[in-house]
């Protein structure tokens, strides 16, 4: 059985920052155990493959936990930390108008390199294709993998969440902690496209549009409750939506919720029927399928025409007492969610180790010296670099506080 100092179980980004930090700061005999045969598979597809590592609006409001919050973690290392850090491996890092940062490569491969070179420099034991069957803890932590036994002073859970298991992740960590006792808070896709009842919106595939979107939700009375709301880009796909403002909200959608879309958002309701008024007022020859041209895409305007039963040959003049229903629709154009993609195509995980057991350092207090990082906490963030910057962030924080127990047990 060979001994290690610690051992770092995952090797992507939150398990690759942990391991390089703690070699930087003298530490010495790491062990990052990978299952796959090379590091960083899910880092080097980020961002669409372009590696949007952080944002320039990073601040824990982009953040989601039922259990705590990452402000502390984020103040020790955050932005700008890590921008630094990757410049002093190499790397350049540019924001786009969005306010999205990406290495100037727009290669997310690059980043995974750039940990990679340095991992090997420092001399950090990198075990990949070794599958972790069960952690226990002795007098030390003993990690068995299908082939080995490691025996480790310190261990760091980075295995990641459910998502994208073609990476890697199966989950397997939320099994490890919670033999350690820890409470899983429940796990759900994150960042994923929703599926919805199609329906009237199968001609709507591929139409990008910027709405106000609100997710309603029954409650036990039968009353419709709002979950979420956000504003931000929907795109209509063959199986339902996506986009940013989709990704947001699909950790909170659940099958048989609806989803309210504001095709005009910043408009009130007394402008937008006064517009369709003097429309129908000055041009009352005009065809019903020409009505909502230059308010909505044509596409949508014609469902709407449909979902008011209107034909799109009618005459508008006609109009005038359906006015109402159409704002409405402009305004509450429900969608009837039937589900999610799920895991597999989901970018992250909702859910994982409860905060509340863990410390300010991420450092179990179940367990003396186990520490839980990235994704594999119930921490969640938006589409935008969030939660590539929570996993560096967690790494770097938890490499941290093992650096200084060790110094201060080597200096009692």
């Amino acid at each position: 059985m060979k001994d290690f100092t610690v051992i770092i179980i995952g090797g992507g980004a939150s398990g690759m920052m942990c391991a390089l930090r703690l070699a930087e700061s003298g530490v010495k005999n790491i062990a990052l155990v990978e299952r796959n045969e090379r590091l960083g598979r899910k880092l080097s597809a980020t961002g669409n493959g372009q590696g949007n590592v952080t944002n320039e609006n990073m601040s824990s409001s982009h953040y989601f936990s039922s259990s705590g919050s990452v402000e502390n973690i984020l103040q020790r290392f955050g932005k700008s930390d890590l921008l630094q850090y990757l410049s002093r491996l190499g790397g350049l890092c540019a924001a786009d108008e969005t306010g999205r940062i990406y290495p100037t490569s727009r290669q997310a491969s690059s980043i995974t390199d750039l940990f990679r070179f340095a991992i090997a420099k420092a001399g950090i034991q990198v075990l990949t294709g070794e599958t972790v069957r069960e952690v226990r803890k002795e007098k030390k932590f003993i990690v068995h993998t299908q082939t080995n036994d490691y025996r480790s002073d310190f261990l760091v859970l980075a295995c990641g969440g459910k998502a994208s298991p073609h990476f890697g992740s199966d989950g397997f960590g939320y099994k490890i902690a919670a033999d350690f006792g820890h409470t899983i808070i429940p796990l759900h896709p994150s960042l994923v496209r929703i599926k919805t009842v199609q329906t009237d919106i199968r001609a709507l595939k591929g139409i990008r549009v910027e709405c106000e979107a609100e997710l309603l939700r029954k409650d036990k009375s039968g009353r419709e409750i709002s979950v979420s709301s956000q504003r931000g880009d929907v795109l209509f796909t063959d199986i339902g939506v996506s986009g940013d403002l989709v990704f947001r909200m699909s950790a909170f959608s659940r099958s048989g919720d609806v989803l309210c879309l504001n095709f005009l958002p910043g408009f009130a309701r007394k402008d937008i029927v006064e517009v369709l008024e003097r429309k129908i007022l000055n041009y009352p020859d005009m065809k019903s399928e020409d009505l909502l041209r230059g308010i909505v895409n044509s596409a949508i305007g014609r469902v709407i025409l449909k979902r008011c039963g209107i034909a799109q040959s009618a005459e508008v003049c006609t109009f005038h007492n359906i006015v109402n229903k159409l704002t409405d629709m402009l305004q509450h154009f429900r969608l009837e969610i039937s589900g999610n993609e799920g895991f597999e195509n989901a970018q992250v995980t909702k859910g994982g180790v409860s905060m509340r057991e863990l410390d300010d350092c991420l450092m179990s207090k179940k367990c003396d010296r186990h520490y839980i990082v990235g994704e594999t906490v119930d921490v969640d963030g938006e589409c935008g670099g969030y939660n590539l910057q929570w996993a560096f962030s967690s790494g770097a924080v938890a490499a941290e506080a093992i650096k200084d127990r060790i110094n201060n047990v080597d200096g009692n």
